[in-house]
Protein backbone atom coordinates (compact mmCIF):
# COMPACT_ATOMS: atom_id res chain seq x y z
CA UNK A 1 0.00 0.00 0.00
CA UNK A 2 2.21 3.17 -1.38
CA UNK A 3 0.77 6.51 0.43
CA UNK A 4 2.57 9.54 1.35
CA UNK A 5 1.24 11.84 4.34
CA UNK A 6 1.44 15.17 2.09
CA UNK A 7 0.88 17.32 5.88
CA UNK A 8 2.43 16.67 9.07
CA UNK A 9 3.33 17.76 11.98
CA UNK A 10 5.68 15.29 13.52
CA UNK A 11 7.08 17.79 16.63
CA UNK A 12 3.17 17.92 17.45
CA UNK A 13 2.79 14.26 17.51
CA UNK A 14 5.78 13.80 19.85
CA UNK A 15 4.46 16.64 22.47
CA UNK A 16 0.83 14.45 22.80
CA UNK A 17 2.43 11.65 23.23
CA UNK A 18 5.23 12.31 25.35
CA UNK A 19 7.59 9.17 22.67
CA UNK A 20 10.15 9.58 20.85
CA UNK A 21 10.65 9.44 16.61
CA UNK A 22 12.08 6.23 16.95
CA UNK A 23 8.93 5.06 19.23
CA UNK A 24 6.57 6.88 16.87
CA UNK A 25 7.81 5.87 13.27
CA UNK A 26 8.21 1.84 14.56
CA UNK A 27 4.16 1.78 15.76
CA UNK A 28 2.92 3.45 12.20
CA UNK A 29 0.84 0.84 10.84
CA UNK A 30 0.92 0.40 8.01
CA UNK A 31 4.38 2.23 7.15
CA UNK A 32 3.79 5.19 4.34
CA UNK A 33 6.33 5.59 1.60
CA UNK A 34 6.77 9.13 3.20
CA UNK A 35 5.27 11.92 4.77
CA UNK A 36 6.28 15.89 4.41
CA UNK A 37 6.61 17.72 7.71
CA UNK A 38 5.13 21.03 7.82
CA UNK A 39 7.12 24.12 10.69
CA UNK A 40 5.14 26.81 10.76
CA UNK A 41 6.50 28.56 13.45
CA UNK A 42 9.67 29.98 13.76
CA UNK A 43 10.07 28.43 17.12
CA UNK A 44 9.88 25.06 15.85
CA UNK A 45 12.17 25.84 12.75
CA UNK A 46 14.94 24.33 14.61
CA UNK A 47 13.16 20.80 15.09
CA UNK A 48 12.40 20.49 11.75
CA UNK A 49 16.01 21.34 10.52
CA UNK A 50 17.11 19.09 12.28
CA UNK A 51 14.05 16.24 12.16
CA UNK A 52 14.64 16.96 8.19
CA UNK A 53 18.38 15.64 8.29
CA UNK A 54 17.35 12.28 8.86
CA UNK A 55 16.06 11.99 5.57
CA UNK A 56 14.24 8.78 6.32
CA UNK A 57 13.48 6.69 9.53
CA UNK A 58 12.67 2.94 9.23
CA UNK A 59 12.28 3.24 5.70
CA UNK A 60 9.99 6.15 5.56
CA UNK A 61 11.10 9.32 3.53
CA UNK A 62 11.53 12.22 4.94
CA UNK A 63 10.69 15.27 3.34
CA UNK A 64 9.47 19.07 4.87
CA UNK A 65 7.85 22.58 4.32
CA UNK A 66 8.91 25.65 6.17
CA UNK A 67 6.88 29.02 6.45
CA UNK A 68 5.10 31.39 8.92
CA UNK A 69 0.97 30.37 9.63
CA UNK A 70 -1.34 33.03 9.45
CA UNK A 71 -1.80 32.51 13.35
CA UNK A 72 1.52 33.20 13.97
CA UNK A 73 1.60 36.47 11.73
CA UNK A 74 2.46 38.66 14.56
CA UNK A 75 6.07 36.68 15.19
CA UNK A 76 7.12 37.31 11.44
CA UNK A 77 9.88 39.95 11.65
CA UNK A 78 13.67 40.29 9.74
CA UNK A 79 14.78 37.13 12.11
CA UNK A 80 12.07 34.96 11.62
CA UNK A 81 12.59 35.80 7.74
CA UNK A 82 16.12 34.95 7.88
CA UNK A 83 15.53 31.57 9.80
CA UNK A 84 13.34 30.95 7.22
CA UNK A 85 15.76 31.39 4.19
CA UNK A 86 18.05 28.99 6.17
CA UNK A 87 15.83 26.33 6.10
CA UNK A 88 14.06 26.73 2.84
CA UNK A 89 18.05 25.31 1.63
CA UNK A 90 17.69 21.89 2.77
CA UNK A 91 17.41 19.18 0.32
CA UNK A 92 14.66 17.95 0.93
CA UNK A 93 12.59 20.56 1.90
CA UNK A 94 9.58 20.88 -1.08
CA UNK A 95 7.65 23.80 -0.45
CA UNK A 96 7.37 26.92 1.16
CA UNK A 97 4.58 27.06 4.04
CA UNK A 98 1.79 26.38 5.83
CA UNK A 99 1.09 30.16 5.06
CA UNK A 100 -2.26 32.00 4.40
CA UNK A 101 -5.09 33.48 5.80
CA UNK A 102 -7.13 32.01 8.73
CA UNK A 103 -10.31 34.60 9.68
CA UNK A 104 -11.96 31.41 11.88
CA UNK A 105 -10.10 32.65 15.02
CA UNK A 106 -8.39 36.36 14.40
CA UNK A 107 -10.21 38.40 11.51
CA UNK A 108 -9.43 41.55 13.17
CA UNK A 109 -5.80 41.37 11.87
CA UNK A 110 -6.64 40.52 8.40
CA UNK A 111 -4.09 43.08 7.14
CA UNK A 112 -1.65 41.83 8.87
CA UNK A 113 -2.36 38.70 7.47
CA UNK A 114 -2.14 39.86 4.35
CA UNK A 115 0.81 41.63 4.54
CA UNK A 116 3.01 38.42 6.25
CA UNK A 117 0.53 36.04 3.39
CA UNK A 118 2.29 38.06 0.36
CA UNK A 119 5.73 38.44 1.71
CA UNK A 120 6.24 35.11 1.67
CA UNK A 121 4.43 34.20 -1.39
CA UNK A 122 7.09 36.88 -2.60
CA UNK A 123 9.98 35.17 -1.32
CA UNK A 124 8.44 31.70 -2.63
CA UNK A 125 8.46 33.13 -6.45
CA UNK A 126 12.25 34.65 -5.80
CA UNK A 127 13.19 30.94 -5.04
CA UNK A 128 10.71 28.75 -7.38
CA UNK A 129 9.29 27.03 -4.06
CA UNK A 130 6.24 25.18 -4.31
CA UNK A 131 3.46 26.53 -2.07
CA UNK A 132 1.35 25.13 0.87
CA UNK A 133 -1.65 27.61 1.28
CA UNK A 134 -3.89 27.15 4.72
CA UNK A 135 -7.05 29.45 3.85
CA UNK A 136 -9.49 29.29 6.51
CA UNK A 137 -12.90 31.32 6.42
CA UNK A 138 -11.08 34.08 3.86
CA UNK A 139 -12.54 32.93 0.66
CA UNK A 140 -12.97 36.30 -1.13
CA UNK A 141 -9.27 37.83 -0.18
CA UNK A 142 -7.65 34.65 -0.58
CA UNK A 143 -9.12 34.32 -4.21
CA UNK A 144 -8.04 38.11 -5.05
CA UNK A 145 -4.39 37.38 -3.97
CA UNK A 146 -4.40 33.13 -5.92
CA UNK A 147 -5.52 36.14 -8.97
CA UNK A 148 -2.84 38.16 -8.75
CA UNK A 149 0.09 35.56 -8.48
CA UNK A 150 -1.97 32.88 -10.49
CA UNK A 151 0.57 31.58 -13.09
CA UNK A 152 0.66 28.45 -15.38
CA UNK A 153 3.93 26.91 -13.39
CA UNK A 154 2.73 27.43 -10.09
CA UNK A 155 2.42 24.33 -7.69
CA UNK A 156 0.05 25.29 -5.06
CA UNK A 157 -1.76 22.62 -2.19
CA UNK A 158 -4.57 23.97 -0.35
CA UNK A 159 -4.14 21.87 2.50
CA UNK A 160 -6.59 20.62 4.53
CA UNK A 161 -9.77 21.94 2.52
CA UNK A 162 -12.92 23.28 4.27
CA UNK A 163 -13.74 25.53 1.98
CA UNK A 164 -17.09 26.30 -0.10
CA UNK A 165 -17.64 23.34 -3.22
CA UNK A 166 -18.15 27.45 -5.15
CA UNK A 167 -14.25 28.48 -3.93
CA UNK A 168 -13.05 25.13 -5.05
CA UNK A 169 -14.46 25.72 -8.58
CA UNK A 170 -13.22 29.26 -8.64
CA UNK A 171 -9.59 28.19 -7.76
CA UNK A 172 -9.84 25.36 -10.51
CA UNK A 173 -10.31 27.94 -13.51
CA UNK A 174 -7.13 29.37 -12.54
CA UNK A 175 -4.12 28.85 -15.06
CA UNK A 176 -2.18 27.09 -11.92
CA UNK A 177 -1.28 23.38 -10.46
CA UNK A 178 -3.74 23.88 -7.41
CA UNK A 179 -4.12 20.15 -5.17
CA UNK A 180 -6.96 19.89 -2.54
CA UNK A 181 -5.77 18.03 0.72
CA UNK A 182 -8.25 15.62 1.77
CA UNK A 183 -7.66 15.17 5.79
CA UNK A 184 -9.89 13.05 8.27
CA UNK A 185 -12.45 15.58 8.28
CA UNK A 186 -14.00 13.75 5.25
CA UNK A 187 -14.67 11.45 7.72
CA UNK A 188 -16.82 12.72 10.40
CA UNK A 189 -20.58 12.46 10.08
CA UNK A 190 -21.47 16.63 9.66
CA UNK A 191 -18.74 18.04 7.49
CA UNK A 192 -21.20 17.94 3.96
CA UNK A 193 -19.42 20.89 2.55
CA UNK A 194 -16.33 19.27 2.44
CA UNK A 195 -18.05 16.10 0.81
CA UNK A 196 -19.85 17.65 -0.92
CA UNK A 197 -16.62 19.82 -2.61
CA UNK A 198 -14.53 16.30 -2.43
CA UNK A 199 -17.59 14.58 -4.70
CA UNK A 200 -16.72 17.32 -7.37
CA UNK A 201 -13.18 18.19 -7.49
CA UNK A 202 -11.32 16.02 -10.17
CA UNK A 203 -9.55 13.36 -8.59
CA UNK A 204 -6.07 14.48 -10.28
CA UNK A 205 -6.56 17.22 -8.18
CA UNK A 206 -6.78 15.44 -4.79
CA UNK A 207 -3.77 15.09 -2.14
CA UNK A 208 -3.94 12.97 1.24
CA UNK A 209 -3.06 13.85 4.10
CA UNK A 210 -3.47 13.66 8.09
CA UNK A 211 -2.47 16.98 9.38
CA UNK A 212 -1.24 15.24 12.13
CA UNK A 213 -1.67 15.08 15.84
CA UNK A 214 -5.13 16.31 14.42
CA UNK A 215 -8.52 15.34 12.75
CA UNK A 216 -7.77 11.53 12.84
CA UNK A 217 -10.51 9.99 10.99
CA UNK A 218 -13.29 7.87 12.21
CA UNK A 219 -13.00 5.47 13.84
CA UNK A 220 -10.16 6.99 15.06
CA UNK A 221 -11.74 10.60 15.89
CA UNK A 222 -11.12 11.96 19.23
CA UNK A 223 -7.19 10.22 19.01
CA UNK A 224 -3.70 11.39 18.36
CA UNK A 225 -3.80 10.95 14.75
CA UNK A 226 -0.35 9.67 12.99
CA UNK A 227 0.20 9.35 9.28
CA UNK A 228 -0.92 5.48 9.08
CA UNK A 229 -4.43 6.71 9.78
CA UNK A 230 -3.97 7.86 5.76
CA UNK A 231 -6.07 4.84 4.44
CA UNK A 232 -8.90 5.44 6.51
CA UNK A 233 -9.60 8.36 4.95
CA UNK A 234 -8.22 7.28 1.28
CA UNK A 235 -11.21 4.77 1.66
CA UNK A 236 -14.02 7.16 2.60
CA UNK A 237 -12.87 9.26 -0.38
CA UNK A 238 -12.61 6.49 -2.42
CA UNK A 239 -16.44 5.68 -2.08
CA UNK A 240 -17.34 9.18 -2.69
CA UNK A 241 -14.90 9.11 -6.26
CA UNK A 242 -16.20 5.67 -6.76
CA UNK A 243 -13.08 3.96 -7.52
CA UNK A 244 -11.24 0.98 -5.89
CA UNK A 245 -8.84 2.13 -3.17
CA UNK A 246 -5.81 0.69 -4.94
CA UNK A 247 -6.93 3.22 -7.73
CA UNK A 248 -7.82 6.13 -5.42
CA UNK A 249 -4.05 5.44 -3.61
CA UNK A 250 -2.18 5.43 -6.80
CA UNK A 251 -3.60 8.12 -8.43
CA UNK A 252 -2.96 10.51 -5.28
CA UNK A 253 0.53 9.27 -5.55
CA UNK A 254 0.66 10.46 -8.92
CA UNK A 255 -0.58 13.98 -8.00
CA UNK A 256 1.77 14.00 -5.14
CA UNK A 257 4.57 13.47 -7.47
CA UNK A 258 2.88 16.13 -9.93
CA UNK A 259 3.01 18.67 -6.39
CA UNK A 260 6.18 18.13 -4.95
CA UNK A 261 8.46 16.07 -7.15
CA UNK A 262 8.62 13.20 -5.15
Amino acid sequence: MNFIDTHCHIDTILEKTDGTIEALFEQMNPLPEAIVHIACDPKDFSFGKDFLKRKSINGVQIFGAFGVHPLNAKTYCKEAEAALLECLKLPNVVALGEIGLDYHYYSDNADLQKSVFLRQVEIGLELGKNFVFHLREAENDAFNILQKIDKENLNVHLHCYTGTLDFAEKVLSLKGNYFFGITGALTFEKTVTIKEAASLIPLNRMLLETDAPYLAPVPFRGKICTPAMIPNTAQVLADIKKVSLDELLKICRENTGRMYGI
